[in-house]
């Protein structure tokens, strides 16, 4: 009798910490629509970006096991999503940090 073969299961690009992460910045800069000039725009889109890649680059390092310039690759494009200064959460760009942390959208099963 043969036992069953598991396959190891599919890592995907993102930690899930990391992608609710990058949307959870994304929405607390921009999703609020705070109403503060284009100054302030920028200086929201900086410390969006610069928390964002912090937190994703420890994410990645410590729970994803990435090395440390894969690990700053990710952050990066992290990082880049979260500083548009635009809520990204209902765009392509949300969805594909949803897909590729493997977070479930509410509601769904899988």
């Amino acid at each position: 009798m043969s036992e069953p073969t598991l396959e190891p299961r599919r890592r995907a690009f993102f930690e899930r910490a990391s992608g609710a992460a990058i949307l959870a910045v994304d929405w607390l800069c921009f999703g609020l629509e705070w109403q503060l000039g284009p100054l302030s725009m920028a200086v929201m889109s900086f410390a969006a970006f610069a928390a964002t890649y912090a937190v994703v680059w420890k994410v990645q390092t410590r729970l994803g096991g990435d090395d440390a310039r894969r690990a700053h690759g990710k952050a990066f494009l992290g990082a880049l999503a979260a500083a548009v200064p635009f809520p990204v959460a209902g765009t392509v760009v949300g969805g594909l940090i949803v897909a590729l942390s493997g977070l479930q959208l509410p509601g769904r099963r899988g």
